[in-house]
């Protein structure tokens, strides 16, 4: 239980460093704009700072919902079927931020002159190793699930 408690704490202080880095991008974002003596048409692409405040709001809305499951692991136990749907919603959205990296990071080399392979596999490894985690996640909520049934069904028989 002190694993799970620990886990809790670490996902808190990431909520709160999504939160404060999509605050950020934002801020960013309205400094970008409100700055018409420089042109930064040239140094980033125009659709980036509305990614970038995606991309934050996607993984802090994973965040929430990875933390509010473990929150329920804490006070109901491992198997309930509450923590089981928090644990389901917070792998789609963890795989929707991973799904978006790995789109927005396509089309920024697509318009690339010298696109190079290697680099767009270095540049993504993060990306889809957090797909990756975020497919695990929802087997385990899966598994959580079956197990609330079985639970269930022990419980009847005794």
């Amino acid at each position: 239980m002190k694993k799970i408690q620990i886990l809790n704490w670490i996902l808190r202080s990431l909520i709160l460093l999504a939160f404060l880095t999509t605050c950020f991008s934002v801020y960013i974002f309205i400094s970008l704009y409100n700055t018409p003596t420089i042109d930064y048409s040239k140094v980033f692409p125009a659709y980036l700072p509305y990614t970038t405040i995606l991309s934050g709001a996607l993984f802090f809305a994973a965040m929430i919902y990875l933390q509010l499951s473990v929150n329920l692991f804490i006070k109901q136990g491992f198997f309930n079927t509450k923590s089981s749907g928090y644990l389901k919603l917070g792998a789609i959205f963890l795989a929707l931020f991973g799904l978006t990296d790995i789109t927005i990071a396509t089309i920024n080399n697509a318009f690339k002159a010298n696109y190079d392979l290697l680099d767009y596999l270095n540049n993504n490894s993060g990306h889809i190793v957090t797909l990756i985690v975020a497919i695990g996640i929802f087997i385990v909520a899966d598994i959580i699930k079956s197990g609330v049934t079985i639970k269930h069904e022990n419980d009847l028989t005794i």
